[in-house]
């Protein structure tokens, strides 16, 4: 092969172990690059497989007693054979992009179950009060709100030995070592002290060098396969007392004044997000824990603390 002429890996005569110098990253820097004036040059393809299933069940209805209702629910199942990206197939992380079929099983944009509620309750506590006061001041008040529980998006796991690449030139996947699953705890992080965990980082393990080699046999690239856990969902109470106060500034003309109490996040329930699923290139062939796996597994963002707002609006 004229353009691996003099790579280690090639005999005299110009025979190649192609898939021993791509693992060992041994090929030059322009070997994926032959267009002068190009370092690379993408291949998008109009290609993938697809399918949505899902139970969705939708309840609306003025339920009477000053409360009007609507309920959404949603039990889904989504699944392709796109690696990375959203499942749109926009992107990939290049993991034996040759063999789509091996990539089919739960979408990166599969969200199981969603259930949304929103409401509005006209308060009904001294809206007819004798007292002209306590009428204007404390009746007529309403509570409406948007609920929100969901479970959350997969969590993808790649690998790879440092210096090293699959048969193909790309990246690997993981292997299992035991039973992954979600397992929240909490563990004593060395830099940010006692930090939230969303699964036991020893139960992902480090590929082996045997495992890089592109010949189909069994743990290929990984045996962990894709998007194996869920990710953090939502339980999430967005809130708001509002009143209409009737106000006499315009004359011939209705006018009100609205005040609006607003909380998101109400009951400052922690919501995380985002999960460390990192892998170390430096660790051996076993678990990815040890001192180059710190944080492995620990939440990393959330989608923040209660917020509320006050606001004034005036219509005539």
């Amino acid at each position: 092969m004229p353009s691996l002429a003099g790579t280690t890996g090639c005999d005299a005569s110009g025979n190649c172990n192609v898939q021993q110098i791509l693992i060992n990253t041994l090929e030059p820097a322009t070997f994926f690059a032959p267009y002068r004036g190009f370092t690379a040059i993408n291949d998008a393809q109009a290609e993938a497989d697809s399918n949505y299933n899902s139970l969705q069940a939708d309840f609306r209805h003025n339920v009477g007693h000053n409360l009007t209702l609507q309920i959404f629910y949603t039990w889904s199942h989504t699944l392709d054979d796109v690696f990375g990206g959203g499942g749109t197939g926009t992107s990939s992380t290049g993991i034996n992009d040759y063999d789509p079929k091996r990539w089919y099983g739960t979408s990166s944009l599969n969200q199981a179950q969603a259930f949304s509620m929103n409401y509005v309750y006209a308060i009904p506590f001294f809206t007819h009060a004798g007292n002209r006061f306590a009428r204007a001041s404390l009746g007529g008040w309403q509570l409406s709100g948007v609920t929100t529980f969901s479970l959350g998006p997969p969590l993808n796991f790649t690998c790879g030995i440092a210096g090293m690449a699959s048969g193909v030139g790309g990246n690997v996947l993981c292997n299992p070592n035991g039973e992954l699953r979600v397992k929240k705890g909490v563990y004593d992080d060395p830099e940010f002290g006692p930090t939230p965990t969303w699964f036991d980082p020893s139960t992902i393990a480090q590929i082996t060098i045997p495992q890089l080699a592109a010949n189909n046999e069994p743990g290929m690239f990984g045996y962990l396969g894709k998007n194996p856990i869920t990710g953090p969902g939502r339980n999430n109470w967005d809130m708001g007392l509002t009143k209409n106060f009737s106000v006499p500034w315009f004359e011939g003309e209705h006018s009100t004044l609205q005040f609006r109490w607003e909380t998101f996040n109400t009951f400052n329930h922690p919501q995380w997000s985002g999960v460390n699923i990192s892998c170390s290139p430096l660790t051996a062939p076993g678990p990815c824990t040890g001192p180059n796996n710190i944080g492995n597994g620990e939440v990393t963002s959330d989608f923040g603390p209660r917020v509320m707002q006050l606001g004034l609006r005036l219509a005539f």
